[in-house]
């Protein structure tokens, strides 16, 4: 299905290979849009109603949306960032935050919400985005970047193909924000490979989902927010995520093992709809862009120490964590992988072989 790029259709543009985009959840998302706008309108006038102190004398007033949790990495960063674009606009840009999934989106909504203008900027897991182009699995791929150099390499790699995909969806790409590496919470410890037979577990991507099967173990691909209902009614037995988000949503009172396999270095990417970008002053514009380049050297500068710190309490509330992971399941899981990847190539094509080959290069 053809996306309509918006109210910017009048624009001169020349066609690229990105207008083509397509996503199973393009007629689903747009309902479940229109059931939530006058949710959006209620909560916004709630806002302005008892204001905020960030947009009460601002004269571009955003929202900004997050389906993870306020005191998560993502959320400190987005915070930081909307408090740089405010002291770089002298408050003439304020951005109304609704982290938790507050304007009731997920991540899977966001893309078609921000280009829609039913968001103004998102904050959005881009494994989610895997309906809308193949490039965006390629940072949750399994084993490829097992280190903040080369998960840092690599999105400096993406970012103009980001840019590509938003800009021809009526969207700015503005920056890409880490997630420390994902492992595996559970149940029960992950001592063998015959742990995984069967392991309910959730997963966030097609990526992972890929990975599990053919480890033999039984995935369930779920948002963040459908998470903990899930794992209330004992359906799931393990979740693939980071320690950092095992942190902020108290896993170890469901799964008190934690195996840090590095599996990937996730990203969120952080889109704006374009009409608001250009509504926007030079001024202001080049301001949005200084504070998005200011909180990606943060967030990553603080990646290491925020690790750290969540092992730290993941120890306190006596979870299990494992840094030395069974030789055996380490084998299976990255040898389960190899397809993961061989899906990926097939679907990318040239394009992606030729990110991977650059990837590569500039890791040399």
């Amino acid at each position: 299905m053809h996306r309509d790029p918006g109210p910017n259709a009048s624009r001169s543009r020349q066609p690229n290979k990105y207008d083509h985009v397509k996503c199973s959840q393009n007629q689903s998302g747009r309902t479940h849009q229109m059931k939530i706008r006058n949710r959006i309108l209620a909560v916004l006038s709630a806002t302005a109603l008892f204001g905020t102190t960030q947009t009460a004398l601002a004269e571009s007033k955003l929202n900004m949306a997050n389906e993870y949790a306020d005191s998560s990495f993502q959320a400190d960063g987005d915070r930081f960032f909307l408090e740089r674009v405010g002291e770089l606009t002298n408050g003439a840009v304020g951005i109304d935050y609704f982290p938790g999934g507050g304007l009731g989106y997920k991540s899977a909504d966001h893309f078609f919400a921000v280009s829609d203008g039913a968001i103004d900027i998102a904050n959005t897991f881009i494994g989610q985005l895997s309906g809308v182009d193949p490039i965006f699995l390629l940072p949750s791929q399994p084993f490829v970047v097992t280190s903040e150099k080369a998960a840092k390499t690599l999105e400096e790699v993406l970012a103009e193909h980001y840019e590509k995909i938003f800009s021809a969806n009526n969207q700015v790409y503005l920056f890409s924000s880490p997630w420390p590496p994902s492992g595996l919470w559970s149940r029960d410890p992950i001592a063998d490979t015959a742990s995984l037979k069967d392991l309910k577990v959730r997963v966030a991507d097609a990526n992972a989902t890929i990975v599990f099967q053919n480890a033999s173990a039984a995935p369930l691909q779920l948002s963040w927010g459908d998470v903990m209902p899930q794992l209330a009614t004992n359906a799931l037995d393990a979740a693939v995520t980071s320690a950092e988000g095992g942190v902020n949503s108290k896993l170890w009172e469901f799964l008190p093992n934690y195996l840090a396999l590095n599996y990937t270095t996730p990203v969120n990417v952080i889109h704006m709809n374009l009409d608001a970008f250009e509504a926007l002053s030079e001024a202001e514009q080049a301001a949005v862009r200084q504070a998005a380049q200011e909180t990606v050297d943060r967030q990553w500068g603080l990646l290491a120490e925020r690790l750290q710190e969540n092992y730290g309490v993941l120890r306190e509330n006596d979870t299990a964590v494992v840094e030395d992971v069974p030789a055996d399941v380490m084998e299976a899981l990255v040898k389960a992988s190899d397809a993961s990847m061989e899906s990926w190539l097939e679907k990318s094509g040239a394009d992606g072989a030729a990110i991977v080959e650059d990837f590569k290069a500039k890791m040399k």
